[in-house]
């Protein structure tokens, strides 16, 4: 059997070129590379900023998630979730370590006025 580098698609014999790559087959595959690293599998999380409420920290959730920063949200008391309206609820916001430097600048117009936790 014949294999194509680039697609590790399997061929018969007779094929010397894979139809879809155009690249020349070859009898073994060569090892897969080492997939990178995991980005932020050891990387704490840390807390960026608290917004007022649940609707601004989703607003700024998507901002952050526009710029390729990933966030979480955290809601400050979820035991009294019940009784509190969530646009009345402050919430928390955490990114990577690793990414939180760039996530304050992206945040920082949106924090003037406010008070950091």
């Amino acid at each position: 059997m014949s294999y194509c580098p680039k697609c590790r698609d399997e061929f018969q014999d007779w094929v010397e070129v894979c139809p879809d790559c155009h690249v020349a087959l070859v009898d073994e595959l060569p090892p897969l590379p080492e997939p990178p690293p995991r980005k932020g599998r050891n990387d704490p999380l840390v807390h960026i900023a608290s917004a007022p409420n649940e609707a601004v920290a989703t607003m700024w959730s998507g901002i952050l998630e526009e710029n390729g920063i990933r966030c979480l949200i955290k809601s400050g008391q979820l035991r009294a979730a019940m009784y509190v309206l969530p646009y009345n609820q402050q919430c928390e916001i955490y990114v990577l370590a690793s990414e939180s430097d760039r996530a304050s600048q992206i945040l920082a117009p949106f924090l003037e006025g406010e008070t950091e936790g």
